[in-house]
């Protein structure tokens, strides 16, 4: 175990100095290699050296302490879709071409069944372990499901606001910002001024819309301010997002993060504007992982882990009653696909979409900033389950859907309901 920890502090390491350099000037401080070591070694040992499997927590999501590790992913009958190319542009913008070609369907080989198992071919270069693999139905074929399915009647809205969510115009391009334009972020904010807020500034409740409330967990050794350009941008297509200022965010912290929220909903300039109903976590990397964490409060609509880590609690994936959306890339071989990123699909018990980007140049860092090619696919996630916006199904629905062609590979769907 102190081999392979001492191996993941290294890689870590490497990444975190190479974006301390590119980002330097933007964030206004140094990223500290010790604190990448000394961050990671707390990490992984908490997960058990290079374990992927989840640990029960004092602060247990199901707010039992049960050491129980319950897996009740159902892994028969799966199978794997690898999408060839068809026009490669995937811009996020939900534009289909024509020319598309069609998927190619296989079966799963039996053996690749276990849950800590990865790896389907690697579209983009053939034979890559760390692509996304596992088992699950592939992105042609609907499953059966107790979550998730239609937006109103499952993960989604029906709350029966006049004034939700629901009245957000169409997007052309989901990867744009959207009609709330001005969103920006707000640093210092929230219990103990440990938060930051990423909100639309004079355009808030503008005609009445309701907000719904976003919670965010950063990546490790990370700050809310390195992720501003993907955060405003999801606040400009009506959420507004909370993200504390941990560099090692658990779910009490995203959690706390909401109730903040809805308490500024009764008074203050948020008083009134915010959709307190709906809900949605959000996380990358480590974060990803606590945003599995924090999905089973009640009125959590859906959830996007970009990169995730496993969620620490070990009832997460069982309390949790939203859908799941799972990102990765072929390019990502520190929290690599088959160590990570698939145990949670193949644990996961709720509606879930596992989107791999065929891309080698787009590692574990990929995600700061803007988050790229999976910034637009995300924010249609949280449009169609939080504000049942049915132009985004295109990106998940279908045999031709968005991320079942290039630059996307390998699409699997769990639990899936048309």
């Amino acid at each position: 175990m102190w081999i392979c920890v001492g191996l993941e502090e290294w890689r870590l390491t490497m990444l975190i100095n190479r974006f301390a350099a590119a980002h330097h000037e933007r964030s206004n401080r140094p990223v500290k290699s010790w604190l990448s070591i000394l961050g990671l070694s707390v990490a992984l040992l908490a997960l058990g050296g290079c374990s992927s499997e989840p640990v029960d927590q004092d602060e247990d999501p199901s707010g039992a302490d049960d050491d129980a590790n319950d897996d009740d992913a159902s892994d028969e009958d799966d199978e794997v879709v690898d999408a060839e190319d068809g026009d490669g542009d995937g811009d996020g913008d939900g534009e289909d071409d024509e020319d598309d070609e069609d998927d190619d369907t296989s079966p799963l080989d039996a053996g690749m069944k276990d849950a800590s198992g990865g790896g389907a071919k690697d579209a983009a270069g053939g034979g890559a372990k760390d692509a996304a693999g596992g088992s699950g139905s592939d992105a042609s074929s609907p499953g059966k499901s107790d979550a998730g399915g239609d937006p109103v009647t499952g993960g989604g809205n029906g709350n029966g606001s006049a004034a939700s969510c629901a009245s957000l115009p169409p997007a052309t391009d989901y990867g744009a910002k959207g009609p709330f334009a001005d969103a920006k972020m707000i640093s210092n904010v929230g219990p103990n001024k440990n938060y930051t807020l990423f909100r639309p500034d004079s355009s808030l409740g503008k005609d009445g819309f309701k907000h719904p409330i976003a919670t965010w967990g950063n990546g490790i050794v990370t700050t809310p301010n390195l992720y501003e350009a993907l955060l405003t941008t999801i606040a400009s297509h009506g959420f507004v997002i909370i993200a504390a200022n941990d560099t090692m965010a658990e779910r009490p912290a995203l959690s706390a993060g909401l109730d903040w929220l809805i308490e500024q909903d009764k008074a203050g300039d948020m008083a009134g504007k915010l959709d307190t109903a709906r809900e949605v976590t959000i996380g990358y990397s480590w974060g990803g992982g606590a945003a599995i964490d924090t999905a089973n409060r009640p009125n959590v609509k859906a959830t996007v882990s970009f990169h995730g880590m496993p969620p620490r609690g070990a009832n997460a994936f069982k309390d949790m009653h939203s859908p799941l959306l799972l990102f990765t890339s072929t390019g990502d071989t520190f929290v690599s696909a088959s160590g990570y990123v698939t145990p949670n699909y193949m644990k996961s018990t709720v509606q879930t979409f596992y989107a791999t980007l065929a891309d080698t140049s787009a590692d574990h860092l990929y995600v700061l900033g803007d988050a790229g090619k999976e910034r637009g696919p995300a924010i249609a996630w949280l449009r169609y389950w939080a504000c049942d916006d049915q132009k985004a199904r295109e990106f998940y629905f279908g045999d031709d859907c968005v991320l079942c062609k290039a630059p996307w590979t390998m699409p699997q769907r769990k639990n899936w309901m048309d």
